[in-house]
């Protein structure tokens, strides 16, 4: 290598000029003073860290170091602040000319070719050829007496001329050709403060080499050392987060802060270069994270948008580089921290930030005259701000209404003069459409904006001031049932889309909490910052609110005012990573519970959607004595009252001011919905829903940010059983049932549809109607400290015509059946679903058709799966086809559900009162307890339960004295009012129909139970008028009742024997006027008496208790008013049609029946019937009377040929029935003298007669009956009308009105034949 070296240099001297080795002026050899050489010959030593102290050369020197071209010292040091010697500046020169950077590359032994006789015996002789190679490349020159003074130091000028000569500008006149080059070519970047004459030292050698090595048009950097850039500033814009779009290559993309999307690989960040002018350069690097020091935890994210130098190697045509070297630019952090500091003291400036801004100009790009000023001192700063980009966009359809999905309101086209929707124009001034052909229409405004806090809609309502400017009036709520339809007919034409991203654009600065990081990036003073407005909002946690598609699972996610907006934490598919989830530092982390959930909390907050870093800058705490921040706080309280003019609501007693930087109340007065007052009445709408409300009331630095409701919810309602009383501090009380948790409780209503047209001292006079049960309300907050409920009416019960009760609401109709574990719904207004039976699914049903009849309305309530078969119809109150709670009102049609119980009502009669417990205005009441104004309270009576046939102690209700002997109802074993005293039918009816849990049978009601198992839904099941016999007062009674009775009313295995757990029977006592005035025991002694007295058969009238383990408890209660008792007066009483079936003129076919004349009494009264036992048909007339037999056979006048026929074949059915051949009788045609051939001993085998045994068919008084009869195996079908006449006689004919059949022909009937 070294004579390679050497034969190059010889023939360089050769082939060049003779370079003169005087300096150009001879004054250089006078410049600088003789001064010791301190430097030592640069040795090969490592670089050590730590010990350098910091230079503005530091970037130049470790450039230089790294590529060799400056080496440590002895010590290993660079030491920038030595001086330079001229050797050492020469040497430096003839490294970037070449890119021989190794001291041995120069060695050539002995031959000193420089022209300079003094390098021998200084350091500079070990580098011979270096410096023979500057000599004669015209970089150096020495003094006039032909030395060089190689170890004498170097002056500025000096220096810039060996750059400026090496960059191959030579022949100028020294030092002011040289220097004037060298501003040009930029070479004194960097320098400040070195006049041309001072010494300089490594430290400024080194910023001019390096500038020479990028100075325009030199390349040196890039053709010796292949570095296409020095030290570049530049701006980190976009590092990688895996849940982004992957492409082909499995890269993942991402939006940077450019204005465009580029690949990012995993593991590494991208840069751009930052131009002259501030803007970033279009080319993106990239370069692994840790390189750039930004490979562990967040780094990089972190590092999103901060400036950078960076020292990188450009390998290949792809834009992955290597980094040499990198110094992150410091920021100047200056922030707004609110209006008041966290001792609740007003701080003297608000605005931080904007008074550090006030002296500069912001801009997208520095201004020419910056860029003429190589320290960029001007005052102008380009502010950066890396915040979430989102669009809505409304697809425009049909209907020239559209849904705004960011705000939930409903906008409308605008309209010209003349009323008509503003259509938009293409360039030529056509209507625009979309690609269905749909107008796309111009601009839309809102039309109708939503309430969210309770969720309704309103319309401000304006009208033209003398001005002819619209002024606003008030609002106009709108109905459910008109935002519903309003939304169907936009649903369809609108979709959200939304562009969400960083970007890297220009900041809008002014946030009263927010933080300003400058840098001076290249220069003295800042002139780049990066911006981060903080925002005001609710966020929290949801377990399920991020889906992943790639496994089909659902992880917690961060909610920022309740929407889900990314995963909390990093979620596996097995091999594939998919998602980095949102994360915080330490000083910025949310407040998290016992679980490290994030707790619902209102704060002043930042999130970075693409680093998914979230920044919680302050907490809005529970009010204490230890609040990290005196003014910053939630409280709770009842908001008495509001003025919006004067900005400011009155919690408790205190009045609070809005707080307008943030929340409900962030307001900007200079818009025009602010000036036209459409934000008063904005907030007229909101304060009107939370006026008299229990509140929670959020304090931001000392004012007013947010207010909500306490304790509301779409889930919780209250179903009023009864009006209570008023407490005793003041309070309507109210028993009824919450949708929390279906039980019978006490509320005290605080507020009710916020006293808005006055308390309850007025609403004391509408007590029946607004606190009555069936009632329904919404609870609109509540305080759980103190127990209060305050409510709006949803339902409010009304009397019809015919005095039932019913639940006045235009709510939609809808059927919910179960089927095979899910629950479908469908309503009227054609929503349909099909959903999973839950155990957390709750129902109240409030029934209405049993309330025409019994003037009770009936309140049902079930939680839990709903079993299949089970069906309800009503009006949804509550709930859609979506949801898990449900209030129905009206119900017409219900099985199951718990509505057979009517919330385990009961009927008791009162058996022995004896007072152990009573208590007068709250006088059993603990100390601070409330209790019911003027109420008397009672304790527990001995009662006899009619359901249960069990002797039971009840709890008495609220100022309901019980009598002995008075029958009462029941809820939930507590007296809720008296029963009006009926006959036992009656009220055996009023049981049933309080546990009426039934369907029709074509045969009887039955219980409502599963047909394929002994899932049985009642709780009770009841059966009328059962006979009672002697087997039920034997041994095996229960056995006999079980086979006889139970089997077949709960539809399981027929004459199954084992259902019974116990039987009783209870005989009703009945006063005077045949009421129930009580019990007694009933037992085989008592039926023996009764059987004695005459009642040929006694009825019981049945309740089934229905147990878990599927058996029943069995009472029977014996009436006398309906024992029965009947008497046959005549046996076999007969009727002959008084019609026929015509055959022809003198032959036709009569009926006959035959039954028993029965008189039957029921409760004491006598009624007639006919009991049939058969039926008889015949061939009559002249023909078949007196014809001989072959006429007969030919006129076929008969039924069959006995001996051949098969009676079962027949198949005779009456009213369906089977009449089975042994109990058919028939009987041929006789033969008589005047037969042809007459034979005593021959009988004819002709049928003329057929008569069919028959039960079940009962005729009374007042009553027609139909009975079918149909001979299959004849192809005949006649149908006869059974009546009792005027004078009590049976009455037979053929129905005239129905087609009568004869061996398959129709056949007519007639009065008579011959």
């Amino acid at each position: 290598m070294k004579k390679t070296l050497s034969l190059i240099l010889a023939l360089l001297m050769t082939a060049s000029c003779a370079s003169a080795i005087f300096a150009d002026d001879t004054a250089i050899a006078d410049e600088a003073a003789d001064v010791e050489a301190t430097a030592a010959i640069d040795e090969e030593a490592p670089v050590e860290e730590a010990t350098e102290e910091a230079t503005p050369y530091d970037r130049a020197i470790r450039f230089l170091n790294t590529y060799g071209i400056m080496k440590g010292m002895e010590d290993g040091l660079l030491h920038a602040e030595k001086a330079v010697e001229r050797y050492q500046m020469a040497l430096f020169t003839g490294r970037i000319s070449t890119g021989w950077v190794e001291d041995d590359s120069w060695e050539d032994f002995d031959a000193n070719d420089s022209g300079f006789a003094d390098l021998k015996g200084t350091a500079a002789e070990n580098v011979y050829g270096a410096m023979s190679y500057v000599s004669q490349k015209g970089i150096i020159e020495g003094y006039p007496d032909g030395t060089f003074k190689p170890e004498k130091v170097v002056t500025y000028r000096e220096a810039l001329t060996m750059a400026v000569r090496t960059l191959g500008y030579q022949g100028l006149e020294f030092p002011w050709g040289y220097i004037e080059k060298a501003v040009a070519l930029g070479l004194t970047d960097g320098i400040t403060d070195v006049a041309y004459t001072d010494v300089i030292n490594r430290g400024v050698a080194a910023q001019i080499i390096y500038n020479a090595m990028f100075a325009d048009n030199s390349k040196l950097a890039l053709k010796n050392f292949n570095v296409a850039f020095g030290w570049a500033d530049a701006i980190i814009t976009s590092t990688v987060i895996n849940d982004t779009t992957v492409d082909k290559d499995g890269n993942s993309v991402r939006a940077n802060y450019a204005d465009e999307k580029y690949v990012t690989p995993v593991g590494y960040v991208a840069f751009q270069l930052v131009e002259k002018d501030g803007t970033l350069g279009k080319d993106v690097y990239y370069a692994t994270a840790d390189s750039l020091g930004l490979g562990k935890g967040h780094a990089d994210e972190l590092a999103l948008g901060a400036p950078y130098s960076i020292l990188f190697a450009k390998d290949g045509d792809d834009n992955l580089v290597d980094i040499v070297d990198y110094e992150a630019y410091a920021a100047n952090v200056v922030k707004n921290e609110g209006r008041t500091d966290n001792e609740g003291v007003a701080y003297e400036t608000v605005d931080n930030i904007g008074a550090y801004l006030k002296d500069y100009t912001l801009v997208d790009k520095y201004s020419s005259k910056v860029l003429t000023n190589s320290g960029k001192l001007a005052n102008e700063l380009i502010v950066k701000s890396a915040g979430e980009l989102k669009k809505t966009v409304i697809n425009y359809g049909k209907t020239p209404f559209a849904f705004d999905w960011t705000t939930g309101d409903i906008l409308e086209a605008t309209k010209d003069k003349d009323g008509k929707y503003i259509v938009k124009k293409d360039k030529d001034g056509k209507d625009v459409k979309d690609a269905n052909g749909n107008p796309v229409y111009a601009e839309y405004t809102v039309k109708y904006h939503y309430d969210k806090e309770f969720d309704r809609y309103f319309e401000i309502k304006t009208k033209a001031d003398v001005d002819g400017t619209e002024k606003v009036v008030g609002i106009s709520i709108l109905d459910d049932s008109d935002v519903a339809e309003l939304k169907k007919a936009i649903d369809k034409a609108c979709t959200e889309e939304k562009v969400v991203g960083q970007r890297y654009v220009a900041a809008n600065v002014g946030g009263i909490y927010a933080t300003l990081n400058a840098y001076a990036v290249s220069s003295e003073k800042a002139n780049y910052a990066t911006y981060e407005a903080y925002d005001y909002a609710k966020i929290g946690q949801k377990d399920d609110g991020f889906y992943c598609a790639k496994c089909d699972k659902k992880y917690a996610a961060l909610t920022i005012n309740g929407t889900a907006k990314d995963l909390l934490e990093s979620a596996d598919c097995g091999a594939d990573k998919h998602a980095d989830g949102i994360w915080w530092q330490d000083e910025y982390a949310p407040v998290l519970d016992e679980d490290g959930k994030i707790e619902d909390a209102y704060v002043i907050y930042g999130y970075n959607t693409v680093t998914k870093e979230l920044k919680v800058i302050k907490t809005i705490e529970a009010y204490s004595d230890k609040l990290t921040d005196a003014d910053t706080y939630y409280a709770t309280g009842v908001l008495r009252g509001y003025s919006i003019s004067k900005g400011y609501v009155v919690i408790g007693e205190t009045k609070y001011y809005f707080n307008e930087d943030f929340g409900s109340f962030d307001i900007d007065k200079d818009n025009k919905n602010y000036k036209d007052g459409a934000y008063k009445a904005y907030l007229s709408n909101k304060f009107d829903g939370l006026f008299n409300q229990f509140v929670r009331f959020y304090l931001l630095d000392g004012k007013v940010v947010e207010i909500e409701t306490v304790g509301a919810s779409d889930k919780n309602y209250l179903v009023v059983e009864s009006y209570a009383g008023i407490s005793s501090d003041g309070y309507i009380v109210v028993n009824g049932y919450s949708t929390d948790d279906l039980k019978l409780s006490r509320y005290r209503i605080a507020s009710y549809d916020g006293w808005d047209e006055g308390d309850f001292f007025w609403y004391g006079n509408q007590i029946t109607t607004e606190f009555v049960k069936g009632n329904v309300y919404k609870i609109t907050s509540y305080d759980a400290d103190n127990d209060l409920y305050y409510v709006s009416v949803l339902g409010k019960v009304s009397r019809g015509d015919n005095e039932g009760l019913y639940i006045d609401t235009d709510a939609k109709t809808a059927t919910i059946t179960i089927t095979k574990g899910y629950r479908e719904y469908s309503d009227s207004e054609k929503n349909t679903s099909t959903k999973k039976v839950s155990s957390s699914d709750k129902y109240i049903i409030i029934g209405e058709a049993k309330a025409t009849v019994y003037g009770y309305m009936p309140i049902a309530v079930y939680e839990g799966k709903a079993q299949d078969g089970w069906t309800v119809t009503g009006q949804v109150l509550v709930g859609d086809k979506d949801a898990k709670t449900f209030i129905i009102v009206n119900a017409t049609d219900v099985k199951g559900f718990n509505f057979d119980s009517w919330s385990n009502a009961g009927l008791v009669m009162v058996l022995d009162y004896k007072v152990l417990e009573k208590f007068y205005d709250g006088a059993n009441a603990n100390e601070g307890e409330w209790y019911l104004n003027g109420a008397t309270e009672y304790g527990e009576v001995l009662a006899y339960n009619f359901y249960t046939g069990k002797f039971e102690d009840v709890t008495t209700s609220t100022n309901l004295k019980p009598k002995k002997g008075y029958i009462y109802q029941t809820i939930d074993n507590v007296l809720v009012a008296g029963y009006e005293s009926t006959d036992f039918l009656s009220m055996f009816s009023f049981m049933s129909v309080t546990y009426g849990d039934w369907k029709y049978d074509s045969k009887n009601d039955q219980p409502m139970v599963n047909r394929d198992g002994d899932n049985i839904t009642s709780d009770y099941v009841f059966e009328t008028f059962i006979p009672v016999v002697a087997d039920y007062f034997g041994d095996d009674a229960k056995k006999e009742f079980s086979k006889a009775e139970v089997s077949y009313v709960l539809g399981v295995n027929k004459n199954a024997n084992d259902l019974v757990n116990s039987l009783k029977f209870v005989k009703i006592v009945n006063d005077k006027d045949g009421n129930v005035a009580g019990i007694e025991a009933y037992g085989k002694d008592e039926w023996k008496a009764d059987v004695k007295a005459g009642l040929e058969s006694i009825y019981g009238h049945a309740v089934y208790a229905i147990r878990d383990d599927g058996t029943v408890d069995v009472v029977v209660y014996i009436d006398p008013t309906t024992m029965t008792g009947s008497e046959v007066v005549k046996e076999d009483v007969t009727a002959t049609t008084s019609n026929v079936i015509g055959i022809q003129d003198d032959a036709g076919i009569a009926g006959t029946v035959k039954a028993d004349k029965v008189v039957e009494t029921v409760n004491g009264v006598e009624t007639e019937k006919f009991v049939v036992k058969s039926l008889t048909f015949d061939f009559v007339g002249s023909c078949p009377d007196k014809d001989n037999h072959a006429t007969i056979l030919q006129h076929g006048l008969f039924w069959d040929a006995e001996g051949k026929c098969d009676l079962n074949d027949w198949c005779v059915y009456v009213n369906q029935e089977r009449v089975y051949g042994q109990d058919i009788k028939t009987s041929t045609y006789a033969y008589t003298k005047d037969c042809e051939a007459y034979d005593e001993s021959y009988k004819c085998a002709l049928i003329k007669t057929f008569e069919a045994a028959v039960a079940g068919i009962e005729v009374a008084e007042g009553e027609e009956v139909r009975v079918d009869v149909f001979v299959s195996g004849l192809n005949t079908e006649f149908t006869l009308t059974l009546s009792i006449n005027a004078k009590g006689n049976l009455v037979v004919e053929f129905n005239e009105a129905i087609e009568q059949v004869l061996f398959g022909t129709v056949a007519d009937v007639v009065a008579s034949v011959k």
